[in-house]
């Protein structure tokens, strides 16, 4: 009898043994092979071995046309793909190629006279992918073709464009130790070989691509440390772009001693961040949304300052995004007046002493500018109204300590200037004109006292000696010829030409004059248009000298501007702000400017948005003074909105196209099945204050990156549409704004339960006016 022990250990050795002589399992079977969709062999012999499946080697010169030999003395086969030769030899996994040695997921067999290989080795060498699912083979070839990759910097920071013929679907993934990031295009292919592109910008070493494998074209980025970024898909022309947008980067963090202020410096402007106070730590947070940390001091101990004795940055991730916390550590409870540095807007300054005080104001009648003096930099909110002739300017952290004043100056231009304290923390100037008038706005430091002016440059239109009607569309603003200097021999200077040169989506603007000429561009808002002046120019030109409105350019305007002294001047009607370069130089006999328009059509070309009409059915909505339904106002500017965004290429959705309910979850629902690019919901506001009046823009708590800049931008732009008073983006708990899972946002157009603004929901022009508004503020988005 065999002890217990001794027995135990005899079987666990026999088990040992037969593990290794176990054979494969192999199973022999037939399956129908398509390649391409198109169904060419109905019943052909393979092997299944564990997971791999073996196909005869025949296939590959009977379905493929490759050149296949057969070297029966080593048991050997010969692919010829291309230039190069593949080896493979039965009983082995190592197969040559070309050059390179690759190992194959199973052994080549040879059964009943031919030679078997992997089917994936066979999708791999030929770029095809493989599908193998109830006795059915298939081989197709990728459909999405990779063209190009390049790396670009923009004005509005750094971006990887991957160039594709269909939209990619694509995987991005970082990997530490070295620090790479991995983009990979599923159901691709590289239509070309690219090349290694050398950055070297201290965030990325280089990039790189390359077939993965098959139907996987993968991108590698090479990174000095993590990398902070978004992606976007776009359309352009027929092919698509992957874009991934660089976050900023924060590259230096430095406090002014003798000023008491901080400056933040990054690659570029910031403007995405959030300031909150947590009062159980006496700490001030400011937060930069989707932004990285690239310094090497992260605290700083504050010496000197009453209010801050330590500031702490921070590199956070959240939720696979990353921004930057500065921790301020508080003496005392302040708050910080935040703005650009008006000569380096890539350094935004925090000023803990929150409040400018404001000192006065002066009129310049030499240059018809009000001056506004102010001990710091303020960032001035402009509010154009549509009812009377005042420019309202409100100046956020400002205190006037003399509570109110004016200055009476009763010229052509300025009837009086009003300043008061508006609330506890905003000041007011109004500027009460005899005539709404264009204007910048600029700020400039005074070096001998450290104090600020606002210099407001009123345009000059009511002078006599001034005939420039701008809004007399009558004649194009073009003066007769008894009204302007004559072609007297002793103009030496005057006006040959006003061309507009249009190519694509390239606009050239081009003025000729006969001799040489100093000359001075504006670009105004209120409205958009670019302003050209000429000093000691005549305008001596017939109409059909004059350039007709095309392309984006609404309106060309020739006039004699002013007579004592000697201008003449050229407007550019624009749709929106747009920036130019000039071509030309400071005096020449041709003014050359080139626009950049944004590429607005192709911008939204195949987005998909979906258009949010409020209320509906047996839900009115708010219903105003004199029975106008909330309902009909929604779905008539939505109406609208979508026309125009159709008209650009987006594909859009409405939860509704006539008067029906609809549920909350079933507009939310909508949008996130289609995976839509943004979600707009329309509404008109109601309060029981019958003076309640303004737009707004709702978000949900909590929302920033995208649903921040997407609120801030609608609601800036549908303000600037509309001239209704600006009640700025705010915060609520909102069904389809907490349920959709992109970017989202609720416009109230106006008060219909205000009497006045009920009156313009009414009126077909404001509805198209809001429309206008909401679809400029949704192309600016996408072109951010």
């Amino acid at each position: 009898m065999i002890p217990k022990r001794n027995s135990i250990l005899v079987l666990l050795i026999c088990i040992i043994l037969f593990s290794y002589v176990l054979p494969i399992s192999a199973m022999n079977m037939k399956v129908r092979l398509s390649i391409n969709g198109q169904v060419v062999d109905q019943a052909l012999n393979v092997q299944k071995v564990n997971d791999t499946l073996l196909i005869p080697v025949k296939v590959l010169d009977q379905q493929f046309a490759l050149e296949v030999e057969w070297i029966n003395i080593i048991k050997s086969v010969n692919i010829k793909l291309d230039d190069r030769i593949i080896k493979l030899r039965v009983g082995e996994r190592q197969v040559q190629f070309g050059d390179e040695i690759k190992e194959l997921s199973t052994k080549v067999k040879l059964v009943d006279g031919q030679a078997l290989i992997p089917a994936d080795f066979v999708a791999e060498i030929l770029g095809y992918q493989m599908n193998f699912t109830d006795n059915e083979l298939e081989f197709f070839k990728p459909i999405l073709k990779v063209k190009d990759i390049t790396y670009n910097e923009t004005d509005f920071g750094e971006e990887i464009v991957i160039t594709t013929n269909k939209k990619p679907h694509y995987k991005t993934k970082s990997l530490p130790a070295p620090e790479r990031l991995f983009i990979d295009i599923f159901n691709s292919e590289l239509t070309k070989e690219i090349d290694e592109i050398a950055v070297n910008n201290g965030l990325i070493f280089q990039i790189r691509s390359g077939q993965f494998k098959a139907g996987i074209v993968r991108i590698v980025l090479d990174l000095y440390q993590p990398l902070s970024y978004n992606t976007d898909v776009v359309k352009v022309g027929d092919d698509y772009q992957l874009k991934l947008k660089i976050n900023p980067r924060i590259i230096g963090f430095r406090y002014n001693n003798e000023r008491k202020t901080f400056a933040i410096l990054s690659n570029k402007k910031l403007s995405d961040y959030q300031t909150k106070y947590k009062k159980e730590d006496n700490e001030l947070i400011v937060e930069f949304s989707n932004t990285l940390l690239d310094v090497v001091k992260d605290s700083i101990e504050i010496e000197d300052n009453e209010s801050i004795k330590k500031v702490k940055l921070n590199q956070i991730n959240r939720g696979g995004s990353t921004a930057v916390k500065i921790n301020f550590q508080l003496k005392k409870r302040v708050k910080f007046n935040t703005y650009n540095d008006p000569k380096n807007p890539n350094k935004l300054i925090l000023n803990p002493n929150d409040t400018a005080e404001l000192f006065g104001v002066k009129y310049d009648k030499q240059v018809n500018n009000v001056e506004i003096k102010v001990s710091k930099p303020v960032s001035v909110k402009s509010v154009p109204l549509k009812k009377g002739s005042r420019l309202v300017l409100d100046l956020p952290n400002t205190v006037f300590r003399k509570v109110s004043e004016s200055l009476r100056v009763g010229n052509d231009s300025v009837e009086e200037i009003r300043i008061a304290q508006f609330n506890k923390k905003m000041s007011r100037v109004v500027v009460d004109l005899k005539k709404l008038v264009n204007y910048e706005l600029e700020s400039i430091q005074d070096d001998a006292n450290n104090n600020y002016s606002i210099i407001v440059k009123l345009d000059n239109l009511n002078n006599d000696s001034q005939i420039d009607k701008s809004d007399d569309k009558s004649d194009k603003g073009k003066t007769s010829k008894d009204n302007h200097p004559s072609t007297d021999k002793s103009y030496e200077k005057y006006l040959e030409e006003v061309n507009i040169f249009k190519k694509k989506n390239r606009i050239n603007l081009q003025i000729n004059l006969n001799t040489k000429s100093d000359y001075k561009i504006r670009k105004f808002k209120y409205p958009n248009r670019l302003v050209i002046d000429i000093p000691g120019a005549v305008d001596n030109l017939d109409p059909d000298q004059i350039a007709k409105p095309q392309g984006i350019i609404k309106d060309v305007r020739v006039s004699q501007f002013s007579r004592d002294p000697l201008m003449s001047r050229v407007v550019f009607e624009l749709p929106y702000p747009i920036n130019y370069d000039l071509i030309s130089k400071d005096q020449s006999a041709q003014i050359k400017l080139k626009l950049r328009i944004p590429n607005r059509d192709l911008s939204l070309s195949g987005r998909m948005i979906v258009i949010d009409a409020g209320h509906g059915g047996a839900d009115p909505g708010a219903i105003g003074p004199s029975g106008i339904m909330e309902k009909k106002v929604n779905l008539d500017i939505a109406k609208r909105l979508t026309a125009l965004l159709r008209k650009a290429g987006a594909k859009v959705k409405m939860t509704r196209t006539n008067d029906e309910y609809i549920t909350l979850w079933s507009r939310a629902d909508m949008a996130n099945e289609l995976g839509c690019d943004i979600f707009v919901s329309i509404h008109s506001n109601a309060h029981k204050g019958e003076d309640a009046s303004g737009t707004e823009t709702y978000i949900y708590p909590g929302s920033y990156g995208d649903t921040l800049i997407l609120a801030k931008i609608m609601q800036s732009s549908l303000q600037e549409k509309i001239g209704l008073i600006d009640r700025g983006v705010k915060f609520e708990r909102l069904y389809v704004l907490e349920k959709t899972t992109m970017p989202s946002i609720l416009s109230e157009i106006a008060f219909i339960t205000n009497e006045e603004e009920e009156q313009l929901l009414a009126d077909p022009n404001l509805r198209q006016k809001a429309a206008a508004g909401l679809y400029e503020g949704i192309v600016a988005y996408f072109n951010r």
